[in-house]
């Protein structure tokens, strides 16, 4: 009996480890794809392209923040991002850590975990309206879990969650 004690641990570590060795070629590929768009994102930040972004949108993007579901219709993400790209000047969206990328065994669906540092300058809107030119830098720590289906091909993001750290706590 004492030695199954010692065993069992053992065990599920190696079905843990051996969880890379079970997936299926098909969900390798898939996780690459989702890297792909994730990567496809970042560039998109920094060349402020908008129609990059929503490419793998679909019509509802259900975005989790402050303690509240929003429903974002594609247009909604649209003007988001239209109004954050016309004073942001982005200088990293780099990962702080390899993303987690999950895939469905029928691959169907997927998430990724990412925990990225975006450092961006921004003009200060309170001085926009004197033309002063001021700019604030941000310099922030965010993680957030992308959930995206496969619909017709092509990977859609249906729902994303995201956090951003709190000053101080950055790294």
């Amino acid at each position: 009996m004492r030695h199954l004690c010692f065993l069992l641990p053992t065990l599920l570590l190696y079905s843990f480890i051996g969880k890379g060795f079970a997936e299926s070629p098909a969900q390798k590929k898939a996780e690459g794809e989702l890297l792909a768009l994730h990567q496809a994102d970042r560039r998109a930040h920094f060349d402020h392209d908008i129609n990059g972004l929503l490419r793998n949108l679909g019509g509802e993007l259900l975005d989790v923040r402050d303690g509240k579901i929003n429903h974002l219709s594609r247009e909604d993400v649209r003007k988001k991002f239209v109004e954050y790209f016309q004073s942001a000047q982005f200088t990293a969206w780099d990962d702080l850590e390899p993303p987690i990328v999950r895939v469905s065994d029928d691959g169907s669906m997927g998430w990724m975990i990412v925990r990225v540092r975006i450092t961006y300058t921004e003009k200060d809107s309170s001085t926009e309206k004197d033309s002063s030119g001021k700019k604030a830098v941000h310099d922030d720590t965010m993680a957030w879990m992308s959930v995206y289906e496969k619909r017709e091909g092509h990977w859609t993001m249906t729902a994303v969650t995201s956090t951003t750290a709190p000053e101080g706590l950055a790294r």
